[in-house]
């Protein structure tokens, strides 16, 4: 165990932070990129040399160090300095050094999901998301790191014994964006030809797109890849460098795609956003669960670092993602299940939605768009490791979800919709329960099934029925 020469750092009896602002953010990605491509010329003239961080950095010792940690890509790094950067305006007493891991996920970027998945024995569909999180928490709780920043999206439902969120920073847009390959005029997904090429890497987008846009053809389109390792300052990482991400293949000149179909908050945290053609809304595009929301993963018994992390928790963000969450568990749905959501959450005299700009209080297809009566929710069976049960009643409001499964193909989505006063986090998860039960009343069981056939048998499904869901049928229950 390594001894600083000093004072312990004191830790903020602070409980909340306003979130980095909209030019902090662009700013720190800004240089973060500069950074990175300083970095990887200086390697490529230096290869094989160590790089250190130079006389008389304070990263080493000087302070008292929390140790972050996040999956190999340009985009997870920027997220983990955009929450190192929130901490650290907090805890000036601590550095936060960053290192970057290899996940199982990202060592084979042209391979679809599924099959990456099944080849690495992952079938299990919670089990599958571990592949771009089991080596970081296996770092996690051996106490090579203190915390994990991750996509929240990609976080399991379930976690490994030990591991826990230890807080949700305060949600980007969770929409989709499309891309349209520059040179081209089409301005929405309506206006692309029949016939054309739609990228997507996700089962659930593909199952939407075939759903809404049956005259697009959708082909597998996955992004970022790797190269060496470093350590910078008060930085020590592992930098990937990327040249063929999902941009750089719509706009090749030799590219099958007309347009892409991925996530609004990776492009703006990238500074991206003059790339997006359009951003894909409710009442009829609905996004992953957890899309654009970080989740900071902790050892649960660690009782200091979740003191010093809850000073940037969100709590309407942590309500609506773990009521999202709980609805996935329940269906047991993870990666391989066409799952999409959507979650808005009022508290007081103000509103604070899933969506940046928007609410969800619409179903698709011209049906019926009214609301629950609102009803106070009891405890559901145990909340997730990490959760921060709030019993004091701070921060009550109405939580509104909606949950929605596709068929892979398109043709059938089954929808459900409820929303509550809450006044805990054991009430937003018991919202996703109540949603979730709906959805398997409609024929959500089924279709589950029927995806789970799907996905180990080779061979199409029949035509005409899915295990009792008439194709072509669109089920709501609000």
């Amino acid at each position: 165990m390594e001894q600083a020469n000093h004072h312990a750092p004191e830790e903020t009896t602070q409980q909340s932070v306003a979130p980095l602002g909209v030019s902090e953010q662009h700013e720190l990605t800004e240089a973060t990129l500069a950074h990175i491509e300083k970095m990887s010329l200086y390697m490529n003239d230096h290869s094989g040399e160590a790089i250190r961080p130079p006389p008389g950095c304070p990263a080493e010792g000087l302070f008292g160090r929390i140790r972050v940690g996040s999956r190999n890509s340009t985009l997870a790094l920027i997220q983990a300095n955009h929450v190192v950067a929130a901490l650290f305006k907090i805890h000036h007493g601590f550095s936060f050094p960053v290192s970057t891991h290899s996940v199982k996920g990202d060592a084979n970027k042209t391979a679809p999901f599924l099959k990456l998945a099944s080849e690495v024995g992952r079938t299990n569909a919670n089990a599958a998301k571990s592949l771009w999180t089991m080596e970081l928490e296996d770092k996690l709780l051996s106490g090579d790191l203190d915390i994990i920043v991750h996509c929240l999206k990609d976080m399991p439902t379930v976690l490994p014994e030990g591991c826990a969120i230890g807080c949700i920073p305060q949600r980007a847009d969770p929409t989709d964006a499309f891309v349209v390959k520059k040179g081209l005029s089409y301005k929405s997904l309506q206006d692309l030809p029949a016939g054309a090429v739609v990228g997507t890497s996700s089962v659930r987008r593909t199952a939407q797109l075939k759903h809404y846009y049956p005259h697009l053809e959708v082909q597998e389109c996955r992004g970022n890849v790797f190269v060496s390792s470093s350590s910078i300052c008060l930085l020590p990482l592992t930098i990937s460098f990327c040249s063929d991400s999902r941009l750089r293949k719509l706009d090749a000149e030799n590219s099958p795609y007309t347009a892409i179909v991925v996530a609004t908050a990776g492009l703006v945290r990238l500074n991206n956003e003059h790339r997006i053609t359009a951003r894909l809304t409710a009442p009829t595009y609905l996004h992953a669960v957890g899309q654009g929301a970080l989740g900071i993963e902790v050892r649960a018994n660690d009782a200091k670092i979740l003191r010093i992390i809850s000073a940037i928790d969100h709590r309407p963000s942590r309500l609506a993602c773990l009521a999202e969450r709980s609805l996935l568990r329940y269906l047991q749905g993870g990666c391989s299940a066409p799952i999409a959501v959507q979650s808005s959450f009022r508290g007081g005299s103000s509103e604070s939605n899933g969506v940046v700009n928007g609410t969800s209080n619409g179903t698709s297809n011209g049906t019926s768009n009214s609301t629950s009566n609102d009803t106070p929710i009891g405890t559901s069976n145990g909340t997730p490791n990490g959760t921060n049960t709030d019993e004091r009643g701070e921060g009550s409001g109405i939580l509104e979800l909606v949950g929605t499964i596709l068929h892979p193909k398109g043709g059938v989505e089954i929808r459900a919709r409820h929303s509550g006063f809450i006044s805990s986090d054991a009430d937003a998860e018991a919202i996703g329960v109540i949603v979730a039960e709906k959805m398997l009343a409609l024929g959500a069981g089924a279709l589950l099934k029927l995806i789970d056939e799907l996905q180990h048998v080779h061979g199409p499904p029949k035509a005409g029925a899915a295990n009792g869901v008439p194709v072509g049928d669109t089920k709501t229950l609000t």
